[in-house]
């Protein structure tokens, strides 16, 4: 199965691109960039189209960023893509990414998964997360996260067509992007992995994120973080006994 691999990127970020590019082309795959949206030069109004800053007070312990915005956005316009192409998946990277010779075996291993899978994630960047075996595919292991929830990070996966239209049918968004793949039910988008992950973080490249606004600055609520942790615990362990 041939998969698309869409690297998102900064017009300004172009040493960003460059490792992302040699990091792919040394394992022999090629790729299309996605045009990052900019956060500095994002308006008001662009924001408010996208970005439920009412929903984030009720429901997110601080407001997002303008990078955390961008982010987003930038990751909705690579799912738009793959929906605009004929392609049944696609990988989607971020730029900043370090990735394994296994990486270019990912095409025959989606190929012998059946038609009911959305997200599949590629990298656990930060801290590790439990997973559950389903099956061996390929050279690697399908996963789900049954008894814990997916990793944090949206550095890469693989996006199915269905997948993408689920994501997308949020029209506007009030937590980060990785955030909203924790909350499958919300969404409707069902995580899984394969392992060993294939891609990881170079956690050496400065944050295009924290570069357009410091989320460390924003102001935040324990409380509400303490009240969405708890939501998430227990309908995440609802949402989990219906994959058993």
């Amino acid at each position: 199965m041939m998969l698309p691999v869409y690297v998102i990127n900064l017009d300004r970020s172009r040493e960003r691109l460059q490792h992302a590019s040699q990091q792919l082309h040394s394992i022999g795959v090629n790729f299309t960039r996605i045009a990052a949206i900019d956060g500095r030069q994002l308006s008001d109004a662009e924001i408010d189209r996208v970005y439920d800053s009412e929903r984030n007070r009720q429901r997110f312990y601080a407001s997002l960023t303008r990078g955390e915005i961008a982010c987003y956005m930038s990751h909705r316009k690579a799912w738009q893509q793959l929906l605009d192409s004929p392609a049944q998946a696609a990988v989607i990277l971020e730029d900043d990414i370090m990735v394994s010779p296994a990486f270019a075996e990912l095409g025959a291993a989606v190929a012998t998964l059946s038609d009911d899978w959305h997200l599949l994630k590629l990298a656990q960047p930060f801290k590790p997360k439990q997973h559950y075996k389903l099956a061996d595919v390929g050279a690697f292991t399908l996963v789900d996260y049954r008894t814990d929830k997916p990793p944090m990070g949206a550095c890469g996966y693989i996006l199915s067509r269905s997948g993408a239209a689920k994501l997308l049918a949020r029209k506007r968004f009030f937590r980060p992007v990785d955030v909203d793949f924790q909350w499958q039910w919300e969404t409707g988008c069902y995580v899984q992995g394969l392992l060993p992950y294939c891609v990881d973080n170079t956690h050496q490249h400065g944050s295009d994120i924290l570069d357009v606004e410091d989320r460390h600055l924003k102001d935040k609520s324990a409380w509400r973080r303490f009240l969405e942790q708890w939501r998430f615990y227990w309908q995440n362990r609802r949402f989990c006994r219906t994959r058993d």
